[in-house]
């Protein structure tokens, strides 16, 4: 099985690459996604009610997930205390999934190299684009630049996790120049995945 990171900046199009990759057969784990299921495990909440109120998990699912990153990225003390508390058990929930997978795997991760890359992720992909770009991606979202790098402020640089990577895309186009770059790139993920089970 071949088991593909895909990380990036924010708002640089790594759903629109995950989307291209899965209708070409890839299994799609959004990190993102198993990580906000870990707050519903009870010792995760009462180890954040014990640090942020009793209450604090009262309202909806929204409001609660807002307070939190008001929490994470306003504050690194915070910051540090959800990374330890949701980090481990994302990345091994993540595993048991890949693990159970068949064909060529992609996960969605942000914070891919802030967790530790794990040992069974074959390659990296990191999307790339301009802050010019991401702004207006991320307007849906209510982020203007400085809500960007607000967020941003608490990750590794961005030119180290470059370096890191295996392959870099720069989405600096249209929509349509993006989903070919996806194409070109998943089909030599295709080939890598065959040329691997054939040895198999």
């Amino acid at each position: 099985m071949l088991t593909v990171g895909l990380t990036g900046d924010v708002g640089a199009g790594k759903s629109t690459l995950s989307r291209v990759w899965e209708e070409m057969g890839a299994t799609v784990i959004d990190a993102d996604r198993v990580a906000r299921d870990m707050w519903k495990l009870p010792d995760v909440r009462k180890k954040a009610s014990e640090r942020w109120g009793s209450d604090f998990f009262e309202g909806d699912q929204k409001s609660v997930f807002a307070k939190i990153a008001a929490k994470i990225f306003s504050e690194e003390e915070e910051y540090e205390f959800v990374s330890d508390l949701l980090h481990p058990a994302t990345i091994a929930a993540i595993e048991e999934i890949v693990m159970n997978a068949e064909g060529w795997v992609v996960v969605e991760i942000p914070l891919l190299f802030e967790c530790g890359r794990p040992q069974w992720m074959d390659f990296v992909v990191f999307a790339s684009a301009s802050e010019e770009k991401r702004v207006e991606r991320n307007a849906s979202r209510g982020w203007n630049s400085g809500e960007i790098k607000r967020r941003e402020a608490r990750l590794m640089s961005r030119d180290e996790k470059i370096r890191m990577s295996d392959w870099v895309l720069e989405n600096s186009g249209s929509k349509e120049e993006w989903e070919a770059k996806a194409m070109e790139l998943g089909k030599t993920f295709l080939d890598l995945d065959k040329e691997r089970s054939s040895r198999s």
